[in-house]
């Protein structure tokens, strides 16, 4: 019974670092291929030569190609950025107003937060663009970020929230004698153990901002606004397709996020499970 669990789990295993990392390794593979040999006739998986000229033209930002996916990645970082400044702080705020403060709806209003998670892009991407276009707020990175802050917030609150349900009111109280108000005396006592959490919506809005193309495909039009995401999209044209570009623009694309989930992925992990303890 056991050699029969072990073999499962290897071939489940398997099975999912195939579907997981198997499109990312054969698009690096793609990347490095001249684009003749892409349409030989051959059963080999592996390019009989390997070329980089496509990650040099990306990179260089002097080419027309380089000069875009540059600027596209400048874009998804500001974007990122605005958000990150937006959405955390008042992600905060409403999770210690939902958690710590009685009245009238919190309930209701924290089980809206779930509700709203739910909501397709494309239900609210029609009112969105019509109030961009009359707001004269079309091709602003800022605008575009309060869209991303309002699309993630909810998920940031309700995992804040509930990890400062768990956290002991005495705690709280203490940091009353000191004289300090109360939400300045909760963020001075509770908000530097919560880093993991806080952290963890941090990564959640980072993520899910960086990967938007559906938003910022209809609100986002210009050079100076498109992020990677509609950058690399726009490599493949009606007319032609250059797919070692496109495939090492998309290589490059994935770089940021994959790093940075990588680097920070104890906190994500740790603040997702610290975030659904309690509802």
């Amino acid at each position: 019974m056991k050699v029969l669990k072990k073999i499962g789990y290897i071939i489940a295993l398997a099975l999912f670092l195939t579907l997981t990392l198997g499109p990312f390794i054969w698009t690096f593979i793609l990347s490095v291929t001249p684009e003749y040999a892409m349409m030989e006739k051959t059963s080999g998986l592996f390019p009989d030569m390997v070329i980089y000229d496509n990650y040099r033209e990306l990179l260089t930002e002097g080419t027309q190609r380089g000069a875009l996916l540059i600027t596209g990645i400048k874009n998804a970082l500001k974007a990122v950025g605005a958000a990150l400044l937006i959405g955390i702080p008042v992600a905060m705020m409403s999770a210690y107003a939902l958690s710590r403060m009685e009245f009238k709806g919190r309930k209701l209003i924290k089980n809206l937060l779930l509700i709203t998670m739910i909501i397709p892009v494309m239900a609210t991407i029609i009112p969105l663009f019509r109030l961009f276009v009359a707001r004269q707020w079309l091709d602003d990175i800022f605008w575009l970020s309060i869209v991303y802050v309002s699309s993630y917030l909810p998920m940031a609150t309700w995992l804040i929230s509930n990890y400062f349900s768990t956290i002991p009111k005495e705690l709280e109280e203490a940091a009353l004698i000191d004289g300090c108000g109360r939400m300045a005396s909760f963020l001075r006592i509770i908000v530097p153990s919560s880093y993991p959490i806080i952290l963890s919506a941090a990564l959640i809005m980072f993520l899910n901002t960086w990967s938007q193309f559906q938003i910022p495909l209809i609100l986002a039009s210009s050079l100076e606004t498109k992020p990677v995401a509609i950058v690399v999209s726009e490599f493949m044209t009606k007319d032609s397709v250059q797919y070692g570009l496109t495939a090492a623009a998309g290589i490059i694309a994935v770089v940021p996020p994959a790093a940075t989930a990588l680097i920070f992925r104890r906190f994500l992990i740790s603040g997702m499970m610290r975030g659904s303890v309690k509802g």
